[in-house]
């Protein structure tokens, strides 16, 4: 009964598109006439007008015919327009908030996964019966899109810390097998009018598999980007081959599973499985490498104007590392050790120097004890995780008048030499991104120790895996005092304070000692003094170690 309403809504809704000339959905002509209204200068308000029909497109289920597909090429097109204006402003404002960051990525890729889903459903039926289709001529460009359109859902999906999705490689690889076995899968085409160079279905699967294996959840939404636009440069240095030979290969995918590429690590080839190497491209990296080094601009090399040697660099080194052989593979620095250990959290510098300085002084707030109760263990048996509820109360818990907002409590799983890793509650956690600054105490004797979040992984919209590093030797809280004067001014009267007070954190090692402050207050060379025990020191600040956002670590040097 249920089926036979949807047939008769549907019908009905087609009898009304057909009496309706200026229905988008009802002819070419009509959606170009709707295109050219769209609202102007509202990138997102277009965006989700766009969207709207090409749900309805979906929704409506209709017989599959070359208007049809002409009409959801022009809708895919005209959303190209704002997906670049809107992705833009995600990737630029690093520090949106949360209500903002999840409007503007759902917007995205809402309407990348809708076009797909529509894409997708044409290529099905043309994949049951390819010699018969009456759209056998347009299949090798909407192939095309349907692949790209993949890879920027995945795309979108690892800028959020989350995996891929359900049977999403595996659907990538039937639509490259279709390709490959129309044999158009090497076919150079433009995949839309607007784009500066060909593509072809070879290409844009091994993107996908490219950009997925650099993929490490210690990348900004940023670095990813770039990343995406570097290989889609590269890609013609690599090569699919269905003969395995070991000395070349370095990279396969078993196109009969749900994942993408991995090292090759056996002798064994079979049918379903595609090998390439990367040493080419390798070559390539460490050719623009020692260009970078010899003081060449990254625009020169095609790594765009917008980003710093620095991080070229830093960027390269990582792919290097990521795509080279199964032999020279990054190890980890140190094994971990499962563990279940309650840590108290403290984000952001300014409360980070309060909570430190509250323990220098003497502050009795820390938790009574880092064991497990049995609560904890039947929710960790149960969740995985203790619940913040759970952490807040008994002996975990503080009188209300001491109770601190700003200190959360994790319950880590396992450690290493130089941090330690957890399973979270992310829900409401604007904060937690890559580069976070952190201070963890596990009880008041230990004090705190300084970290940083360098590995995310988003598991769910309520929970997200977290990789620590933690900064070695204790930091201590200090205030400095700048000895230059402003060279700001106002009706030429000096708008700074020579002396103004400078709160950081002083890692104060013999023979690299180095401050953390708000990168608002950081000048190379400035020279600072600050008070340590009955002695007065006068430093001078060097370059930048590290950074994140609301920080940056830098090294000083002492002056006589």
């Amino acid at each position: 009964m249920a089926g036979i309403k949807q047939a008769l809504s549907e019908r009905f809704a087609r009898m009304m598109r057909l009496r309706n000339p200026d229905d988008p959905l009802s002819s070419v002509q009509a959606t170009t006439r709707w295109a050219q209204n769209l609202p102007v200068g509202d990138a997102l308000k277009a965006q989700s007008e766009i969207l709207i029909e090409v749900k309805r497109f979906n929704d409506e289920n209709a017989p599959q015919s070359k208007e049809r597909l002409l009409i959801l090429m022009l809708l895919d097109e005209k959303g190209q327009h704002t997906q670049a204006i809107l992705s833009r402003q995600y990737l630029r404002n690093p520090r949106m908030s949360r209500t903002v960051e999840s409007q503007l990525w759902h917007a995205i890729y809402h309407l990348n996964w809708e076009i797909l889903r529509a894409y997708h459903g044409y290529l099905i039926e043309y994949a049951r019966n390819p010699a018969k289709s009456r759209l056998k001529a347009m299949m090798p460009v909407v192939t095309l899109r349907a692949l790209r359109g993949f890879r920027n859902v995945i795309k979108w999906r690892t800028i959020r810390y989350l995996h891929a999705g359900t049977k999403s490689w595996a659907r990538l690889h039937q639509l490259y097998q279709l390709a490959e076995t129309q044999g158009f899968h090497k076919t150079r085409l433009l995949a839309y009018p607007d784009d500066a160079q060909e593509s072809t279905c070879e290409g844009e699967y091994i993107h996908t598999l490219m950009l997925e294996q650099a993929n490490s959840g210690s990348l900004y939404p940023r670095q990813i980007d770039l990343i995406d636009n570097w290989i889609a440069g590269w890609r013609g240095m690599l090569k699919l081959e269905g003969i395995l030979d070991p000395e070349r290969h370095v990279l396969a995918v078993d196109m009969t599973k749900d994942r993408g590429a991995r090292r090759v690590r056996n002798n064994n080839p079979e049918l379903s499985m595609r090998y390439w190497s990367t040493q080419e491209l390798l070559e390539r990296i460490r050719g623009m490498q020692s260009e970078l080094h010899a003081g060449t601009a990254p625009a020169r090399l095609g790594l765009s104007e917008y980003v710093r040697v620095s991080e070229s660099l830093e960027l390269l080194d990582h792919l290097s590392r990521q795509w080279a052989p199964l032999t020279a593979r990054e190890q980890r620095r140190a094994p971990r050790k499962p563990i279940k250990k309650i840590v108290e959290i403290v984000h952001g510098l300014p409360a980070i120097i309060t909570r430190i300085t509250e323990g220098n002084t003497g502050g009795n707030n820390s938790p009574r004890t880092n064991k497990l109760g049995f609560d904890e263990h039947e929710e960790l048996n149960v969740y995985g995780f203790v619940t913040n509820r759970t952490l807040n109360r008994g002996p975990y818990a503080e009188a209300p008048k001491e109770r601190m907002p700003d200190i959360e409590r994790w319950v880590m799983e396992d450690e290493s030499e130089y941090g330690f890793g957890a399973t979270i509650e992310a829900r409401d956690k604007d904060w937690l991104r890559i580069g976070a600054l952190v201070a963890l105490r596990t009880d008041k004797a230990s004090g705190w120790l300084l970290g940083v979040i360098r590995r995310l992984s988003r598991l769910s919209e309520a929970e997200s895996s977290v990789g620590i590093e933690i900064m070695p030797g204790k930091p201590l809280d200090i205030f400095f005092h700048s000895q230059e004067a402003s060279a700001y001014t106002v009706n030429g009267v000096c708008a700074g304070n020579a002396n103004s007070a400078i709160s950081g954190l002083l890692f104060n090692d013999e023979y690299a000692p180095s401050v953390i402050i708000d990168p608002a207050r950081y000048q190379r060379n400035a020279i600072i003094e600050y008070q340590a025990g009955q002695e007065r020191r006068t430093v001078q600040m060097a370059d930048p170690i590290d950074h994140g956002d609301g920080w940056i670590r830098a090294g000083i040097s002492r002056l006589a």
